[in-house]
């Protein structure tokens, strides 16, 4: 073995090592599991990938399941109250929602398939393992694994203002509920967050849909019902707090398997993204090692993507791969993570006055509407929007978007 290490079978250490394939870098990924056991597994997420990390995919030569149902042209946001706030906007470029029990395996299988080496660990990799894969490499990518992360990439105070998850989620995918492909965003205020999103899976389009629970609030008992009980409770909820979405129920909604639904907690966290092994090299973190952010504003795999090909451009642009190298790279993903991270942080609290007036503006016209939906494909503008009462001010007195969006 030579070239780089990637530790890490998700969306960002695939990107990353299709990308170095491309630019001619030989790499080898350590994957806990092989494509088959990524087939058969639980449901790891509901992800909808953006324009940008479509286009991504698009130079790599791996798209794949681009069938029209789970291509969402069109998304509607809808706030409870009397009378709730609703508009539906327009999508340029259309969100792309494939269960990753599908997507994983096919970018596994293109990497193998155009002559890229796996290593199958079977287990998850902590700090000593990595030590020894690092003598056979030039540089180490830590793209996944609880237990080396927590062991190699200690949390950064400065970059993460949560100490507790912000939100308790239930993922679950879902028979007789359709909107068509049509991205639903539902806000209960004070209680949670309702997404729906129309996903390819093992069975053909059905609904993905995502519980973001306020701690403590009613949405949360959700997330400790057994699977079984899921479906009927989550139909009562959503007549109350996502009523858009339970007129479109029919008798025959129901969860799709026991394998099909995921609960739990994450806190949003920025990690430090620099290791050095007792081994002389470096390890470098990125996507979930580096990065957790709620998944509130759906930028989790979008953001992985981008850092894996900032990542993949300089590591092919040569070393030394020290810790200086490291320290530089980070700092251009961080250019790259920052906006998103935010962003999405100031999701997870209570809108500020600036940006109700925009919300308010988008239920009247429908260029604004275009503006506030288009923001989830454009995290950078995002942030620029929501933290400046002066551009909303500017947008909603009719100057539209920045040149940039």
């Amino acid at each position: 073995m030579a070239g780089i290490g990637i530790v890490g079978a998700g969306i960002s250490g695939l990107t990353l090592a299709l990308r170095l394939q491309q630019l001619g870098v030989e790499a080898t990924l350590y994957s806990e599991r092989d494509a088959a056991s990524l087939r058969s597994g639980r449901l790891p997420n509901t992800v909808s990938r953006m324009g940008h990390t479509l286009a991504r995919e698009r130079e790599l030569g791996s798209e794949h399941y681009r069938d029209p149902a789970c291509l969402m042209g069109s998304a509607r946001l809808s706030i409870k109250g009397d009378p709730p706030l609703e508009f539906l906007a327009r999508i340029s470029e259309p969100f792309h929602a494939v269960d990753f029990r599908l997507l994983l395996p096919a970018y596994l299988e293109d990497f193998t398939g155009r002559g890229g080496e796996v290593v199958v660990t079977g287990a998850p990799a902590d700090a000593a393992r990595m030590d020894r894969w690092s003598r056979e490499h030039e540089l180490m990518v830590v793209t996944a694994g609880r237990r080396s992360v927590a062991e190699l990439f200690p949390r950064d105070p400065a970059r993460s203002p949560f100490d507790r998850p912000q939100r308790v989620l239930t993922a679950g995918l879902y028979g007789g509920l359709d909107l068509g492909p049509v991205f639903s965003y539902n806000v209960s205020p004070g209680c949670g967050e309702i997404l729906r999103m129309p996903m390819m899976t093992r069975g053909g389009v059905v609904s993905g849909v995502l519980v973001e629970a306020v701690p403590g609030g009613p949405l949360e008992a959700l997330s400790h019902l057994p699977a079984a009980e899921v479906a009927g409770e989550l139909a009562g909820l959503l007549a109350e707090h996502a009523p858009r979405l339970a007129e479109r129920l029919d008798g025959g909604f129901e969860l799709l398997g026991e394998d099909d639904l995921l609960q739990g907690a994450i806190t949003p966290v920025v990690r430090e993204a620099v290791a050095e092994l007792p081994s002389g090299r470096i390890a470098l973190a990125v996507g979930d090692a580096w990065i957790t952010n709620d998944p509130l504003t759906g930028q989790g795999a979008n953001l992985g993507s981008a850092c894996a090909w900032i990542a993949a451009d300089a590591i092919a642009a040569g070393g030394p791969y020290d810790a200086a190298f490291g320290r530089a790279t980070a700092e251009r993903m961080w250019e790259a993570a920052a906006p998103v991270t935010d962003w999405t942080n100031a999701f997870l609290r209570p809108p500020a006055a600036h940006v109700v007036t925009l919300l308010l503006a988008a239920t009247t016209r429908q260029d604004v509407a275009d503006l506030v939906l288009g923001l989830f494909a454009n995290p950078a503008y995002a942030w620029a929007v929501i933290s400046s009462p002066e551009e909303v001010a500017r947008i909603v007195d009719g100057g539209g978007p920045a040149p940039y969006f």
